[in-house]
């Protein structure tokens, strides 16, 4: 716990001092990947559209180096299937508010086009569960009393492509890989089809995003 405050005041600390701050809005989706036959895992029908909106901070390092700070919050929602053993497949939405961290690098490969790569933290907000029962919606929301204050934290590694349309408008395109893998849930017992708990669910992330240079 401490170990990640003090990786947030890095981080921050560097956004504050960089040469340039920026603002970025954009689209993120994200889906999960296991290997639970009760669980349709698919990995194109579970993309839905999120967003998020952050600040960042640009720290030339070199003449291609940049240190790029970040922090942003992001809502991504994972949509799947689920057999509890009937006829009938039950759609489930799981919605996740996130207040995120991250520290990339920007290798510049042209005077328009860069590599992105580095790491982040996920730190969740809000978590809610809806799912279908037999045309029967119900929402559930995550009971934070029952999850540790390490289980809200989840590492990503990044990578991806930046496109500089202009000297100060860039968009990003960015792939993040969560490193901790999720665990599976019982929809009936714990109104949750994923949790923070160690298991073999693996998170996928692309965000789009289009950013602004002050």
């Amino acid at each position: 716990m401490k170990t990640k405050i003090l990786v947030l005041v890095f981080i921050c600390t560097n956004i504050g001092l960089s040469q340039n701050l920026g603002v970025r809005v954009g689209g993120t989706t994200a889906t999960i990947t296991s290997n639970n036959d009760a669980y349709e895992f698919d990995f194109l029908d579970s993309f839905i559209p999120g967003y998020k909106l952050g600040i960042f901070g640009r720290y030339r390092l070199s003449e291609i180096i940049i240190l790029k700070p970040e922090i942003s919050y992001r809502l991504y929602m994972v949509n799947q299937q689920i057999n509890l053993g009937t006829d009938f497949l039950h759609d489930s939405k799981q919605s996740c508010h996130t207040f995120s961290i991250d520290l990339n690098f920007d290798i510049e490969l042209s005077n328009y086009w860069s590599l992105i790569f580095g790491m982040g933290i996920d730190y969740f907000l809000i978590k809610q569960h809806e799912v279908n029962f037999e045309n029967t919606f119900e929402t559930h929301n995550q009971d934070w009393t029952a999850l540790f204050s390490d289980e809200r934290f989840n590492p990503f590694a990044n990578i991806g492509l930046c496109y500089k349309m202009k000297k100060n408008i860039l968009i990003d395109i960015e792939y993040r890989h969560m490193l901790d893998n999720w665990s599976v849930e019982s929809i009936v017992e714990s109104n949750s089809i994923i949790s923070s708990g160690n298991g073999s669910v693996q998170l996928h992330m692309i965000n789009l995003s289009l950013a602004k240079v002050f």
